[in-house]
C-alpha cells in the first residue's frame, strides 16, 4: 500500500511570501503539532470532562515555541510577530492538531494588537513582562454582549450596540457591563474590553480599555457547555464599577473605533486559516482511512465516486488557503493596499472567512460521509474537526454579517438605507379601511 498522501507540504503556499525567521517559527509549530498534539487529540478532549490538566501541560510545552509574548514588539521582549500571514499559517498548523489550542496565541494577538498599533507604552510596559514568564499568561479580547449578537462588529451600528459603559472619574475609568462568548474569558489574566463612553458620539464613543484580573467588581459567571473547541473555555462575566487607570485605554476617540474594526478584519483572516486547518486535519485522516479501507476488492479512494469527493475536499482547502494567504499578505502591507480597517480590507477578510468556513464545514462533512459510521465515532478525529469548524463559522459576526461586509468592498451598502416606501406603508397601515 502506498503512502496516505504524496502531497508536498512546502508547496501549499508560496514560500517566498514569508521571511526565513518566520518560516522557522512555522516549521517548529508544525513539528510540535505532529509530535505533541496529533498523538493525543482524543485524550485532550476526554480530559475536559474531568479537569484541564493535560491541556495545561500542553500549553506549558507550547511556551517553548516562543509564541507567548511573540506578538509583542522586540523592545518589550517579543518577536514582533505581528504578521497576519505568519500567524495565519500558525493557526492552520495548530488547528490541524487541535483548533482550540490556538486560542491562547489568538487571544494574545487580538488583545495586545490595539495597544501595539497605538504604541501605548503604559499598557505595554505593564503587561509585557507577564507574557514573558515561565507560566501561561492568558489574554481575552472581550467584545460580544448578551443582548447584541453581532451588533458590535457591524459598521452601521457605529457603537450603538455596545452597552458596556466606561466613564472617566478623575484618573480612572469606571466600567459597568456584561460580556459573553469571548475566547478565554473564563481563564484570562488580562482583558481588552470593548466599551462605549457615550452612544451619542457614534464611533467616537467606542473605547478599548484594558482590565487586569482578579480585580474588585469583576465577576465570572461560569463556563459555556459547548459542542466543539473543548480545550478552551468561554463564559459570561460582569463588570460592576471596575476601575482601571486612565492610561489603559488603547488610544482615544475615533482611533479606538479604527482599532476595533482593524481587529475584526485581522480576526476574520485568522478565522479563515483556522477553519482550513480543521479541514486539512480531516483530509489527512480520510486519505489514510480510504487508503486502508477496502470496498469491492480495492481501496475506497480508488473508486471514482470517492476520488471525486476527495477532490472536492482538496479543492475547497487549497482555494481557501490561497484566499487567506492572499488576504493576509495585503493586510500586512497597508502602505500599498490601505489600512486594515478600510472597507476594502473588511470585504477581503470577510470573503476569506466566509469561504474558508463554508469549505471547512463541507470538507469535514464529506470526510465523515466517506468514512461512514467510523467518521461519526470519537475513535477517529474527523467528527471533532467537524465540530470545531462549525463554531469558527458561527463566531465573529457569523456567515450572514460576513456576507454583508463582503459587499461593502463593492458598493456603499448600508443596512439602514432610507426607504421612502416605509413611510407610505406606515401611513396606510394607520388609516382605517386602507388596503394594506
Amino acid at each position: 500500500m502506498g503512502a496516505a498522501s504524496i502531497e508536498k507540504k512546502e508547496n501549499r503556499f508560496i514560500q517566498e511570501l514569508i521571511s526565513p525567521s518566520d518560516k522557522l517559527v512555522i516549521d517548529a509549530v508544525r513539528e510540535f503539532v505532529n509530535q505533541e498534539i496529533v498523538p493525543i487529540r482524543r485524550e485532550i478532549e476526554e480530559s475536559t470532562r474531568e479537569d484541564f490538566g493535560l491541556i495545561e501541560e500542553v500549553q506549558r510545552k507550547l511556551l517553548s515555541l516562543g509564541l507567548q509574548g511573540g506578538s509583542l514588539p522586540e523592545e518589550y521582549g517579543g518577536m514582533g510577530l505581528t504578521s497576519a500571514l505568519t500567524l495565519s499559517i500558525v493557526a492552520e498548523e495548530l488547528a490541524r492538531g487541535d483548533a482550540s489550542l490556538f486560542c491562547a496565541p489568538a487571544g494574545e494577538a487580538r488583545t495586545l494588537r490595539p495597544a501595539v498599533l497605538a504604541e501605548n507604552k503604559d499598557v505595554l510596559e505593564h503587561f509585557a513582562p507577564r507574557f514573558k514568564g515561565d507560566e501561561p499568561y492568558i489574554a481575552c479580547f472581550a467584545m460580544t454582549e448578551p443582548s447584541g449578537g453581532c451588533d458590535i462588529e457591524s459598521l452601521d451600528m457605529k457603537g450603538v450596540g455596545i452597552n458596556t459603559h466606561a466613564e472617566l472619574d478623575g484618573d480612572q475609568w469606571v466600567i459597568n457591563g456584561s460580556k459573553i462568548w469571548s475566547v478565554n474569558s473564563g481563564i484570562a489574566d488580562v482583558f481588552c474590553v470593548v466599551c462605549n463612553t457615550d452612544p451619542e458620539l457614534g464611533d467616537n464613543g467606542i473605547a478599548l480599555i484594558y482590565v487586569e484580573v482578579p480585580t474588585e467588581g469583576f465577576h465570572h459567571g461560569g463556563f459555556e457547555d459547548k459542542t466543539g473547541f473543548l480545550a478552551t473555555r468561554e463564559g459570561e462575566f460582569r463588570l460592576e464599577n471596575v476601575r482601571v487607570p486612565r492610561e489603559w485605554r488603547a488610544a482615544g476617540p475615533g482611533r479606538d473605533a479604527e482599532l476595533l474594526h482593524d481587529n475584526v478584519v485581522f480576526s476574520r483572516i485568522l478565522n479563515g486559516a483556522w477553519a482550513i486547518g480543521c479541514a486539512q486535519g480531516a483530509l489527512d485522516e480520510v486519505l489514510a482511512f480510504t487508503s486502508d479501507r477496502m470496498a469491492a476488492g480495492k481501496p475506497i479512494r480508488q473508486h471514482t465516486i470517492a476520488a471525486n469527493i476527495l477532490a472536492d475536499i482538496a479543492i475547497g482547502i487549497q482555494v481557501g488557503r490561497d484566499a487567506y494567504v492572499n488576504a493576509a499578505y495585503i493586510y500586512d502591507r497597508p502602505e500599498t493596499y490601505g489600512p486594515g480597517y478600510s472597507r476594502h480590507m473588511l470585504s477581503r477578510s470577510s470573503i476569506t472567512k466566509v469561504f474558508c468556513c463554508d469549505a471547512a464545514v463541507k470538507a469535514t462533512n464529506l470526510a465523515m460521509e466517506l468514512m461512514g459510521s467510523y467518521g461519526y465515532v470519537t475513535d477517529y478525529p474527523v467528527e471533532k474537526y467537524w465540530r470545531d469548524a462549525k463554531v469558527i463559522q458561527l463566531w465573529e459576526g457569523g456567515a450572514q454579517l460576513g456576507r454583508l461586509d463582503v459587499v461593502r468592498g463593492y458598493y456603499d451598502y448600508n443596512q439602514f438605507h432610507r426607504n421612502e416606501l416605509y413611510e407610505v406603508i406606515r401611513e396606510r397601515s394607520q388609516t382605517p379601511g386602507a388596503d394594506t
